[in-house]
């Protein structure tokens, strides 16, 4: 990552963030209550992330116009997401899986670019523990699912679950 400019590191993160907004927005898209509600939540976080950044490339750049890098050597992106079938619940905790990871990755990230732009070490910090936040949470959620699919079964549907419904 050393030989990565800063300039690319935040044209890839601001595509993170915007990948991960898209992704969790789908994925609110196709559930209903609670969480629908959650992945909606998680969604406006990255969005408020992909501001932050891009005031950041405003004020480091003198424009929001930023390029997302292509080829090796970056760190993998918080919105490398698998495509999920929202219906069953074992696909759910599945993208649960790849969100918490996807979320750990951010979160190494940006701690990463805190303790390399001291300038911006705050900046990153925040950003840093709001994806640490988002990875705990979702863990907890995760456990909570699997709990129920083993209770209710394999082909147990989202749906179905006797979650409070979103008002």
């Amino acid at each position: 990552m050393e030989d990565i400019s800063f300039k690319e590191l935040l044209g890839y993160s601001i595509k993170g963030e915007e990948t991960a907004y898209d992704a969790y927005m789908s994925i609110a898209e196709n559930l209903s209550g609670l969480p629908a509600d959650r992945f909606q939540s998680l969604a406006e976080e990255e969005l408020d992330h992909k501001k932050k950044l891009l005031d950041l490339h405003d004020h480091e750049f003198g424009d929001k116009k930023y390029i997302v890098p292509k080829g090796e050597g970056f760190p993998p992106h918080e919105g490398d997401f698998i495509e999920i079938d929202t219906e069953k619940l074992s696909s759910f905790i599945e993208a649960l899986e790849s969100a918490i990871e996807a979320e750990k990755n951010a979160y190494e990230l940006y701690y990463d670019l805190a303790k390399k732009r001291e300038n911006h070490s705050e900046l990153f910090n925040y950003i840093a523990v709001m994806e640490k936040g988002h990875q705990s949470s979702l863990e907890e959620e995760k456990e909570m699912y699997e709990e129920v699919l083993k209770n209710k079964g394999e082909d147990a549907s989202i749906d179905k679950l006797d979650l409070p419904k979103s008002e």
